[in-house]
């Protein structure tokens, strides 16, 4: 090409005396930061634009753009090249003029792709992202015209051939790709182009292109891909910027809807992790959500990830050849989860504490409760971050929750329990403005990994020390009534935490918590009535010397029946 240059265009002659060795230096390995095959055809692309916008030449322009035209037609539809000419073609079209040619061009590739091979499909979304760089208006008209006619006689009277083919795979998965396409053209779209055709066309587009589809697995993903991209577009316009509150209605409507259509269902389902996805991008999108709304569509968002799949599902995925993949969407979505919780801050959290982390973390599946300890790290993490006290309300129970977790038999449960505790006091500390005797428990973990449970146990009981010595007292029932909900449910090393952090709280604050005596020894009375009782039956009888001791008469009257009177029972008891 640069012995050539004149033979191809003399316009071009000095731009490529430059740029043409460094190309070379990089084939030639000359180039210690040797481009991998994606930043190497980037580095292409670019040298072609730069090359075309020197020429201003638009009947060159057009004949390289019918040559390349020619070559992408005749390739074969899974080679290398095929997809590197759908993006030169699209660059090209991107430098052209005429309205007609570009739209010639684009019509022509979108009819001839078969979308049901992937890496067609993947071309076409190529070409009309790199043709627009330069003309989106001209390549979203173009679009706009194609879709009508993907969707046209869908409400009327069509002969059946035409029928056949609007529902054959090819335009279904057509449609698709199209779908997807809209929201990569919103990536790549200026402030004033996005402003002027998002919301009529863009999502116009998308909603009539998912309308008249089988909306089958490939059809709804693309949806959720592409209300995520164009959700992230529109918030890089600004703050000011305001989306359609009945359109972003119509789009939470659809998520919604797709999320209890999953929910309980194929628990493999990429879906409603892209869901997720897709949610966080849209809830940032002003005007906000009303509280009610966001807390509902929290709430089946968590039911969806947090409590799918099952234990026994977890199994079946691992074994599986997507396991790897799957297993990484449901680590995005669950910190997407987190993030979409950052918008319920501005309004309240504490039906969320309530109605999912709670119930989660006492769960007989060890992949929920994990799930479940990643949320709840992640939103007291963001309380902690935009010093909201919300957490504190639930200071006691979240304590008594976490507690039992420092043993639990994933490593990474245990872990996170204590990162949970760590927020929670820091969070109490600012919410009273006093100071915070947290130790070190960072070294403490070091001790929950350990192989020995004696060690793990050991380590806890240290943890609660530290804990206790912030612990404000007005919670101790909601405390006592988390300890009982893991006498209750849980089973092993957790009942065993959980006993060893009832017993040394009541060794630290027996004598302070006179007023709670009643209720506290109601609890563990009703805790005899489980059928787990020989598990945690000792804790019991220890709580209860210990309270006999600081507040004889009180626990002794409500504990025990009324036919036995103090003087028995209390000489039984020594």
């Amino acid at each position: 090409m640069l012995n050539l240059h004149s033979k191809i265009h003399r316009a071009v002659g000095a731009m490529w005396a430059a740029e043409i060795p460094l190309l070379l230096q990089c084939l030639e390995g000359k180039d210690e930061s040797f481009p991998d095959s994606a930043e190497w055809e980037q580095r292409l692309l670019k040298f072609l634009r730069a090359s075309l916008d020197t020429l201003e030449d638009e009947a060159w322009t057009k004949g390289l753009s019918c040559e390349l035209s020619r070559w992408l037609s005749s390739s074969p539809s899974s080679s290398g090249e095929k997809s590197f000419l759908y993006k030169a073609l699209g660059t090209v079209l991107g430098a052209c003029k005429e309205v007609l040619h570009i739209q010639e061009k684009l019509l022509q590739h979108l009819e001839g792709a078969n979308a049901e091979e992937p890496s067609e499909a993947q071309g076409m979304i190529s070409l009309l992202s790199h043709a627009a760089e330069s003309n989106f208006h001209t390549v979203l008209d173009t679009l706009t015209m194609f879709a009508s006619r993907l969707c046209k006689g869908q409400n009327g009277r069509i002969s059946r051939r035409k029928k056949m083919e609007l529902d054959s795979r090819r335009a279904q998965a057509t449609r698709s790709a199209l779908i997807l396409a809209h929201g990569s053209l919103a990536l790549r779209a200026s402030k004033e182009q996005l402003l002027a055709r998002l919301e009529g066309d863009i999502v116009g587009n998308i909603l009539l292109l998912y309308s008249c589809s089988c909306r089958d697995l490939q059809n709804t993903l693309a949806l959720l891909q592409s209300i995520t991209d164009f959700s992230s577009a529109f918030q890089a316009v600004g703050d000011s910027a305001c989306f359609n509150p009945s359109l972003k209605g119509k789009l939470l409507e659809i998520l919604t809807e797709l999320l209890k259509k999953y929910y309980l269902g194929t628990p493999v389902s990429p879906v409603p992790l892209k869901v997720v996805l897709a949610l966080e991008q849209l809830s940032k999108l002003k005007p906000s959500l009303a509280t009610k709304d966001m807390c509902d569509i929290l709430i089946l968002c968590c039911k969806t990830v947090v409590l799918h799949p099952s234990a026994e599902m977890m199994l079946k995925i691992r074994k599986s050849q997507q396991a790897a993949q799957y297993l990484q969407l449901l680590q995005t979505s669950l910190k997407a989860l987190g993030r979409l919780m950052v918008v319920l801050l501005d309004t309240e959290t504490s039906g969320f504490f309530q109605n999912i982390v709670h119930r989660s973390m006492s769960s007989d599946n060890m992949w929920e409760r994990k799930r479940a300890l990643q949320i709840c790290s992640q939103l007291l993490a963001a309380c902690e971050e935009l010093r909201r006290g919300d957490a504190c309300k639930h200071f006691g129970s979240l304590v008594g929750l976490l507690a039992p977790l420092t043993c639990d038999p994933m490593p990474t449960s245990r872990q996170l329990a204590v990162t949970c505790l760590s927020s929670l006091l820091r969070i109490q500390a600012k919410a009273t403005n006093g100071g915070i005797e947290t130790g070190d428990i960072g070294s403490l973990c070091e001790g929950l990994n350990d192989c020995s449970t004696v060690c793990q146990l050991q380590t806890s009981s240290k943890i609660a020390r530290i804990v206790y010595r912030n612990f404000p007292l007005e919670h101790t029932i909601d405390f006592m009534m988390a300890i009982k909900d893991t006498f209750q449910k849980a089973k092993g090393m957790r009942v065993r935490a959980a006993g060893r952090w009832m017993i040394t709280f009541l060794h630290m604050y027996g004598e302070d918590i006179c007023r709670d005596v009643p209720l506290i020894t109601y609890i563990l009375r009703s805790c005899m009535s489980s059928p787990q009782r020989s598990m945690f039956t000792p804790f019991l009888s220890q709580a209860l010397v210990i309270l006999i001791r600081c507040h004889a008469d009180v626990t002794i009257n409500s504990f025990f029946p009324a036919a036995l009177s103090p003087q028995t029972v209390r000489h039984e008891g020594e």
